[in-house]
């Protein structure tokens, strides 16, 4: 976004944060004599184009990366599908609930899917989701501490581990990068390490993948179908898939894709 497009009072807020990293919604509204709601919008604003991250009292320096740039890259593939599976497996969850979520581009969209409800717990490696997430007061967020990847905005390794299985979730939403009639896969052994920590933490574990993610392998299997409850997958999914589909998990369900209307 162009820097002529924000106003003056946004300008004073980068300003601010390039030189503590740091503001809080409290200072920011003394400072303008603006009330707490339109900082918080301003914070939106910004946060929407990339600007900086939004904490639970403020905000915090969102510097550029290229594992931030090609994890939104990823996110816009297959927007359609990956909604859709969101906003299906969404159903799922009840206030009360304590749910595990696995970093990803879909499990992202079911994170924002979730924000309208009540009264749940949040555990997650994912930044991503950890931002997306961190100012719902209804939503209590666990971010799982570990080393930051490099190549992806989560969290993993020994210490991610062991924090998960400190807890107990009634759902865990899984993502992976590729599936076959054998399993699903990652690009990554540490992020392979998390997910089955968190599969080994859940009453039940639900995998959310979008159709063009079938047919593959890739560097790791996660885990096969066995440890699957529940798989969301969008209704792309091809013939040949659903046939192998059917003898492998009794529990999956096809996410029907949103059409725009014509105007």
């Amino acid at each position: 976004m162009k820097t002529e497009n924000i106003n003056a009072r946004m300008k004073k807020i980068l300003d601010a944060l390039s030189g503590s990293g740091e503001v809080s919604v409290a200072d920011l509204s003394e400072k303008f004599n603006v009330s707490t709601m339109t900082i918080r919008r301003d914070l939106e604003f910004l946060e929407r184009q990339s600007l900086l991250t939004r904490t639970h009292g403020g905000a915090i320096i969102a510097p550029p990366s290229v594992a931030a740039f090609e994890f939104q890259e990823s996110r816009k593939s297959q927007m359609a599908e990956k909604n859709a599976i969101a906003q299906a497996a969404a159903r799922l969850v009840k206030p009360g609930m304590t749910v595990i979520i696995d970093t990803g581009t879909t499990t992202l969209e079911l994170a924002h899917a979730l924000r309208g409800i009540k009264g749940i717990k949040v555990l997650t490696s994912s930044l991503a989701i950890a931002s997306a997430l961190l100012a719902h007061d209804g939503i209590e967020l666990v971010l799982l501490g570990g080393t930051v990847n490099r190549n992806s905005p989560d969290l993993s390794g020994p210490l991610t581990e062991s924090n998960i299985s400190a807890f107990r979730a009634e759902l865990a939403f899984i993502g992976a990068d590729a599936a076959d009639n054998r399993g699903f896969y990652t690009d990554s052994q540490q992020i392979a390490q998390v997910s089955r920590a968190m599969i080994a933490s859940a009453q039940k574990v639900i995998l959310l993948l979008d159709s063009s993610k079938f047919e593959k392998t890739n560097f790791v299997r996660i885990a096969g179908w066995g440890n699957v409850d529940m798989l969301f997958v969008d209704e792309h999914l091809n013939a040949k898939t659903v046939k192998w589909l059917k003898k492998t998990i009794k529990n999956y369900s096809l996410a029907p894709i949103a059409t725009k209307e014509k105007t």
